[in-house]
């Protein structure tokens, strides 16, 4: 059982947290006063399309921005938000066309440029992936430079670079040390490599920040708690999972694993009874001497 324990792996929980990466422009660039009647429109049009993208009625969001693409053709910001409702409506190849428009017009929409990035690596298309994020780089200004470490590390990963991928995600956290992704990865290697008091640790920090609503690191933890052979703390972690969250499909999981910690008790238990019915038995077996 202790064998089976430690074979258990993680099977990509926070696949999810790969659109978190994607990002919105939100602000415009320009006072309203100094707007035209057209460009006015436009930023409503454009204003109402983010709010639906970031609400996931993708549909609506793509009407607005349509309509604001239409009335300002030439704002980078659109163009790249139009190319993040196309990509969630499944329609890659008009996302990829708009955001290098975006970035036709502004080299420096570091979001556009990540955001395209992100779907080349989607569709295993590394090299170019690399090359937009590794451009990002160059933008000292950008203030989401950890997740673009982050899509470095796992496109480092993707090629089989660990020891690339493991720097990526220390940079990730340096700058900033709250960004639970970036921990939960690093616990997910650490996991592979059977650091377990490591990727406890690491876990523990990715269920902070903003995925302090996820209940993948809630489980991992248990995973992790399990195979240190620290079963009440998993049992009790696995319950409250269970508790917190009654629609998702962890509260399955968790009952599965509470039934392997029942199941490594007994077996336990069984084998502790075996071995003192052994020496009770046997007259030549005497304690140590310690």
């Amino acid at each position: 059982m202790k064998n089976a324990l430690r074979s258990i792996k993680h099977h990509g929980y926070l696949g999810t947290f790969f659109l978190a990466a994607m990002f919105l422009a939100s602000c415009a660039t320009n006072e309203l006063a100094e707007k035209t009647t057209e460009q006015k429109k436009s930023e409503v049009y454009y204003g109402q399309g983010t709010s639906e993208l970031i609400k996931k009625n993708y549909s609506q969001a793509l009407i607005n921005l349509l309509k604001a693409k239409e009335l300002e053709p030439n704002d980078s910001q659109i163009r790249n938000n139009l190319g993040m409702a196309y990509y969630f409506r499944e329609q890659p190849a008009l996302a990829e066309k708009e955001l290098l428009k975006a970035l036709d017009l502004d080299p420096k929409n570091s979001d556009a440029r990540v955001n395209l990035g992100s779907i080349y690596m989607e569709q295993n298309r590394l090299k170019e992936a690399k090359f937009q994020y590794e451009k990002t780089l160059e933008d000292l200004t950008f203030t989401n430079q950890f997740r673009n470490y982050y899509n470095l590390a796992v496109l480092a990963l993707k090629e089989g670079d660990r020891a690339t991928g493991f720097e990526y995600l220390f940079k990730s956290i340096k700058e900033k040390d709250e960004y639970c992704q970036a921990h939960f990865k690093l616990g997910e290697l650490y996991f592979e490599e059977y650091k377990f008091k490591q990727a406890l640790v690491s876990f523990q920090e990715s269920s902070k920040g903003t995925c302090v609503t996820e209940p993948a690191p809630h489980y991992q933890q248990a995973l992790v708690l399990m195979n240190l052979n620290r079963f009440e703390e998993s049992r009790i972690k696995l319950k409250d999972i269970m508790t917190k969250f009654p629609n998702s499909r962890f509260n399955t999981l968790a009952g599965i694993q509470l039934k392997k910690i029942s199941a490594e008790l007994r077996e336990q238990s069984a084998n502790q009874n075996f071995q003192t019915e052994i020496i009770k038995e046997s007259k030549t077996i005497e304690s140590p001497n310690f």
